[in-house]
């Protein structure tokens, strides 16, 4: 015995498991690339659409109407009269003779004339293929290909299936070159849904050799599709090939589609647009990012540029940076005392199997845009067109579409979730248009049967995360700096607005004067400077009610954002060191390294918490926190000390010689610790983060305390930052860590926490000690503390 199905199995491969009549005919679209063929023909012959054929059964079944009320029905609903296809249909109807008759022709001459025909010059099957390739599900011959180096856009040997869903008949005509013959096969699916037919071996279908061809040489397939499920009128049709197919076949690349498909409608041609090129230069920011391998080192470049703004910022990740944005947190669920988060590790490997991929992405924001010179007259016919194109990045393997990455009920990059959390609504799918080109093999990213994805592996994961580093960190992290410093800009215009208005008022009176001065008697020179004035007057006025609507229009926005930013800044900074805090505490209490000292540093950062906490109403600056003496080299000690189990468990050498004389600083004791704790904690990431990635390095963290330039030196091996990055890193949410591990707070804070204390914190770019062009070094200055 062996296994054996239902035949109704093969329907519900087919018919159920393909989403959409797009879909199947993307896959039909796709076999014929595979083929080889330089063109595919996509046919619509239509007279009776799918709907007026359904309605003129009812007519006859249900409502019992009389056989010439429903023959005028179908006169009215043809598309074209006097098309030949539509006369012959309607003589044969005429001739039926009774009311049985005449539903069994309706039947058959709407099978007749209406049809789908997808033709290809591709390389065409042989009488043996159409019988061991094409009758065989999920035959492996397109996978066997892929796995020798093939470049396939389907492996699975289910994709002939997708016919079902667009008709219930089925002829295919193919041939291979040097044949004398085309090899033919016709299908009736709806013997599959047969309830007496039990078992898929009862249905025998048998390919025959058809007509001779006028040229032995000629080669491809034609899969003709009757019994249409579907209205395939040319509104639907132009629909279809303007909507998801023309996001099918790379719409970046202009025209590509349509020198490779070939759509008629009875005969007329229909074309399948490209992004315009317009639309893309009118972008508000542009993202564009090469993943790569140099040697064996990944590599992430490229750059966002924010044209709006003219604010530009250069991507530039490298080795265990890149290995970092791939890692992912999951939660479990733990013990006390364990962590609630688990780190899945990335490999170098899974990189490699991932391959060079690369990314653009094209960010509007609708509020501001405007008409396209030679591609829209109004703001709104833009909008429009960014409507067609966006919905999040799609993706493409060898420039054809992986579905559903970019379709609108797929987030894959979480862009609506990131952006409906909050304020402005920044960077959701509506506003995005992208792609993401891939070489990756089926071998190592499989698509879903169902065509709804990859097969989840962790390619396909590092792939997602490293897309969303780019979109949430990346790109939306300097079009919100910049939105920022605009608005810091904005109330510099303010002034600017306020000297306008006095000079407009200067410029009145001095106007008023000359007139009375002149009194009506003007010599020419006179006239022309009385002209003048008023001219500068018109422009004053002018520029003062342009200014004065921006600043009036932004002002809500500011006094709204500006509070909601200063309460979610400092909640988002509350919770990430209390977390961190307590976490570390019960991470040495299941190691047994508690001590008094670990304890006595944990109450001193909650006692700075909850006076942060108390700060909420005063978002303007911080409640006065008390200050103290104390030994700072006791104190760095005292930090690194609660550090030393998590150092020796990842083989991390620290270096950090006591001073022989105390150093006494006057400062609140409570950030001191977080400034420290910050740059420590970021060090030991780093530096875990390169031992995984490079394997024989002998990970330092080196503490210096200088008394003579009053200076804290943290240095490490790590990975380092890129010059181009060593002020950026210092922005809000900017981060390398995967999600989930890291908010991009942790150097905000601690420059925050240091410039209270009128110290200064920076990445070291003065002294030189740079590896590979990277700054590996943070300075705490304190000045004259």
């Amino acid at each position: 015995m062996s296994f054996t199905f239902e035949a109704r199995t093969l329907l519900e491969l087919g018919k159920e498991l393909i989403s959409s009549d797009e879909v199947a005919l993307y896959e039909l679209i796709k076999n014929s690339i595979d083929a080889n063929s330089p063109t595919v023909e996509i046919l619509v012959n239509l007279q009776l659409t799918h709907s007026s054929y359904e309605e003129a059964l009812a007519q006859l079944r249900e409502e019992k109407k009389s056989v010439s009320s429903v023959f005028e029905f179908i006169e009215k609903s043809l598309i074209d009269g006097s098309n030949e296809d539509a006369e012959w249909m309607l003589e044969e109807l005429e001739g039926a003779t009774d009311r049985n008759e005449f539903e069994q022709k309706l039947i058959e001459v709407y099978n007749e004339i209406n049809t789908i025909e997808v033709r290809d010059a591709g390389s065409g099957m042989s009488m043996h293929d159409l019988s061991n390739v094409f009758l065989r599900i999920g035959t492996k011959s397109r996978h066997r290909e892929n796995l020798e180096g093939a470049k396939n856009l389907g492996d699975k040997g289910i994709g002939r299936l997708s016919t079902m869903r667009l008709g219930n008949q089925l002829q295919v005509k193919t041939s291979e070159a040097g044949e004398a013959q085309w090899n033919m096969l016709d299908i009736d699916w709806t013997r599959f849904a047969d309830e007496e037919v039990t078992s898929i071996d009862e249905i025998v279908i048998e390919p025959y050799l058809g007509e001779e061809k006028h040229n032995e040489e000629e080669s491809g397939t034609s899969i003709l599709i009757s019994a249409l499920n579907s209205d395939w009128d040319l509104v639907r049709f132009t629909d279809v090939l303007q909507g998801r197919i023309a996001r099918m076949i790379d719409p970046f690349a202009r025209g590509r589609a349509n020198k490779l498909i070939v759509p008629r409608h009875n005969g007329s041609r229909v074309s399948i647009p490209s992004i315009p090129r317009k639309l893309l230069d009118a972008a508000h920011a542009v993202c564009h990012v090469d993943f790569a391998f140099e040697g064996d080192e990944p590599v992430l470049s490229g750059f966002v540029d924010y044209r709006y703004r003219h604010r530009r910022t250069e991507i530039n990740q490298r080795g265990a940076e890149v290995l970092s944005l791939g890692q992912e947190t999951v939660k479990r669920r733990a013990k006390r005392g364990h962590a609630a988060f688990k780190l899945l590790k990335l490999r170098l490997s899974t990189l490699q199997k991932l391959g060079p991929f690369s990314c653009e992405i094209y960010w509007f924001n609708r509020r501001v845009v405007e008409a396209v010179d030679g591609l829209s007259a109004k703001p709104a016919e833009t909008r429009r067109e960014i409507s067609h194109w966006s919905g999040g990045p799609m993706l493409y393997r060898y420039g054809y579409r992986i579905l559903p990455y970019g379709d609108p009920g797929d987030d894959w990059l979480n862009l609506d979730e990131a952006a409906f959390g909050a304020s402005g609504f920044k960077l959701n799918r509506q506003q995005v248009i992208g792609r993401v080109l891939l070489e990756t093999p089926h071998s190592t990213l499989g698509e879903q049967t169902n065509r709804e994805g990859f097969v989840q592996s962790d390619v396909s994961d590092a792939l997602r995360k490293i897309m969303m580093w780019i979109v949430h960190v990346e790109m939306r992290g300097l079009i919100n700096e910049a939105d920022k410093i605009e608005k810091i800009e904005r109330r510099a215009a303010e002034h600017d607005t306020k000297n306008i208005q006095l000079t407009r008022e200067r410029v009145e009176l001095a106007l008023s004067k000359l007139e009375k001065f002149l009194d009506g008697d003007t010599p020419d020179s006179f006239e022309d400077l009385r002209k003048g004035v008023i001219d500068l007057s018109t422009q004053s006025s002018d520029l003062v009610d342009r200014i004065e609507k921006v600043i009036e229009e932004a002002d809500a926005e500011r006094e709204k954002f500006v509070y909601l930013a200063g309460i979610g800044l400092m909640t988002e900074f509350i919770f990430h060191e209390l977390e961190r805090a307590v976490q570390h505490t019960m991470d040495l209490l299941s190691g047994g390294a508690l001590r008094k000292a670990t304890t006595d540093s944990l109450r001193e950062q909650l006692k700075t918490l909850h006076k942060r906490i108390a700060a909420f109403d005063e978002l303007t600056g911080e409640k006065r926190q008390s200050k103290s003496k104390f030994d700072l080299s006791d104190l760095v000690d005292e930090v690194l000390s609660n550090h030393s189990k998590e150092f020796e468990r990842h083989g991390i050498e620290v270096r950090f010689d006591l001073p022989t004389k105390t150093y006494e600083v006057r400062a609140v004791r409570g950030m001191v610790i977080q400034i420290l704790e910050n740059l420590i904690v970021n060090s030991a990431y780093w530096l875990k983060q390169q031992k995984g990635y490079q394997t024989k390095l002998k990970p330092q963290l080196e503490v210096v305390l200088d008394s003579d330039t009053d200076t804290i030196t943290i240095e490490d091996n790590g990975p380092g930052v890129p010059k181009d990055r060593s002020e950026r890193i210092f922005q809000p949410f900017i981060t390398s860590k995967p999600t989930g591990q890291g908010r991009g707070l942790g150097l905000y804070i601690a420059r925050d926490l240091a410039e209270y204390h009128g110290w200064t914190l920076k990445m070291d770019d003065e002294v030189g000690r740079i590896r590979k062009g990277r700054i590996n070094m943070f300075v705490l200055d304190m000045g004259d503390a």
